[in-house]
């Protein structure tokens, strides 16, 4: 069924795109992003950049104003509210979604935007893979998923785009609602869900290629996964999911098996038999386990204090200023 309404894009066949960049204390990274999308191939008047600053204490702001871009200030911390802000104060028919860590290739708008000329295409997902890493953090990141969109959009169990590089139709957010900002975790899984579940299409673009830079520290890695499992307790709250003991008894049972798997590489290097970076990879492997199940733990406290059987908010957050509104806003 399209809702679509056969809606086409302008009539020129070039849409007007609002490119929505959120970051928070990117002093390190945030000038490549943009050098990178500004070099992209597109009508440079066609598209728009928006950067929303969610509360950075370093550089950031001082380098995004280099570039000819609208700077945004979004105090509420949170990735949802910096998303929502740069919807609000976009004004393209189409508004892509970009991570600050990220690096786009040449043709990665191009190929964002081809989809939508079908009219009952109301998304569409561009692949993300592994900036190439320097750390042994960032290696192991690489090594495990090259791709990380396509295996998202193809899940199953829990389909969803990712919201390092994906582009929406403006009216979407009028069907789905905005970024959920009680979700301080898994905002593109709950989207994902809600934009599904209203029977709208997402395209698929292979080409529409990003670069990710992974945590490149320990520690760095460690909060990642341990956010991502706070972020699947949310969801299973947020709708009703249904808890299985037994699935955590696997969970706890892939864990010790990582463990003896780290014991048995861990062995071998150190009688020169085995190669470092199997040792490596099986130390991550067991750090990324941990570091979810201790999220978990978390966020089932976090609820608890909360009453587990307490309603999620019903409402859908919504624009508090009309698209284009100038307030902390910079050219």
């Amino acid at each position: 069924m399209n809702l679509a309404g056969e809606r086409p894009l302008t009539s020129g066949g070039t849409p007007f795109v609002s490119i929505v960049v959120p970051v928070r204390d990117g002093e390190g990274f945030i000038g490549n992003c943009l050098t990178s999308v500004l070099g992209a191939r597109y009508p440079s008047d066609r598209r728009e950049i928006l950067v929303v600053d969610n509360g950075s204490a370093d550089r950031t702001a001082e380098i995004v104003k280099r570039h000819p871009v609208t700077y945004l200030f979004e105090p509420k911390i949170g990735p949802s509210h910096a998303r929502n802000r740069g919807i609000e104060a976009s004004s393209g028919e189409i508004v892509a979604f970009l991570d600050a860590d990220c690096v786009v290739t040449k043709g990665w708008l191009e190929e964002l935007v081809a989809p939508f000329a079908a009219p009952d295409v109301w998304g569409v997902a561009g692949e993300i893979l592994s900036y190439p890493p320097e750390t042994r953090a960032q290696r192991y990141m690489a090594m495990r998923k090259t791709r990380w969109q396509k295996p998202a959009v193809e899940s199953e169990w829990w389909p969803f785009a990712v919201t390092a590089n994906v582009a929406l139709r403006r009216e979407t957010f009028d069907r789905v609602g905005y970024f959920d900002p009680m979700l301080i975790r898994a905002q593109d899984k709950d989207f994902g869900r809600r934009f599904l579940s209203t029977g709208l299409k997402m395209e698929y673009s292979p080409k529409a290629v990003v670069l990710h830079r992974h945590r490149a520290t320990t520690r760095g890695f460690f909060q990642q996964h341990q956010g991502w499992g706070f972020g699947a307790v949310l969801l299973h709250v947020k709708y009703g999911l249904p808890w299985g003991w037994g699935h955590e008894a696997r969970k706890y049972g892939e864990l010790l098996q990582s463990i003896w798997e780290l014991v048995g590489s861990g062995l071998q290097y150190a009688r020169r038999d085995g190669e470092e970076m199997d040792f490596n990879y099986a130390y991550y492997e067991v750090l990324r386990r941990v570091a979810q199940r201790i999220g978990l733990l978390q966020g089932i406290a976090w609820r608890l204090k909360r009453g587990w059987n307490a309603e999620w908010p019903a409402s859908q957050p919504t624009a508090s200023r009309p698209p284009g509104s100038p307030s902390q806003e910079t050219k």
